[in-house]
């Protein structure tokens, strides 16, 4: 009968460093190339706030926000646009998605003038659906 010593029975330490470098690579390349959606929100626009829980249901590329700012400015994507733009944009948009949807966010100070007008350009240019987004209570 053979009689094995505890010094044989490790056997060999397996080094990991490696293993753990390719990791951090992986780790590193997958935040590098992956893109971030970037809500559309203007911090500019300070929403009034509502009591009851609204909800507008999104699908991916059917939802365009339109910020209207406390003087009026119209904000899409992060530029500002005049009426006109507004409307040829969005007029373009519809043509390409006929399921668009709409969301205006209008800040609490503007006039309702603003806002009408948006609608205006929603019902003139056929958009089947146009929200007013409202900040709700906790």
């Amino acid at each position: 009968m053979r009689i094995r010593s505890r010094d044989n029975d490790q056997g060999e330490m397996i080094n990991i460093s490696s293993m753990i470098d390719v990791m951090f690579i992986l780790i590193i390349f997958f935040l590098v190339t992956t893109t971030f959606k970037e809500e559309e929100v203007d911090h500019l626009v300070k929403l009034p706030v509502e009591s009851r829980n609204q909800s507008l249901t999104q699908t991916a590329g059917n939802l365009i926000k339109v910020n209207i700012r406390d003087k009026g400015e119209y904000v899409v994507m992060g530029q500002q646009v005049t009426e006109e733009d507004l409307t040829k944009w969005m007029a373009e948009e519809v043509e390409k998605k006929p399921e668009l949807k709409v969301l205006i966010r209008c800040d609490k100070e503007s006039k309702h003038l603003y806002l009408a007008n948006v609608m205006s350009i929603c019902r003139h240019v056929g958009v089947p659906e146009a929200s007013i987004a409202v900040r709700t209570e906790k």
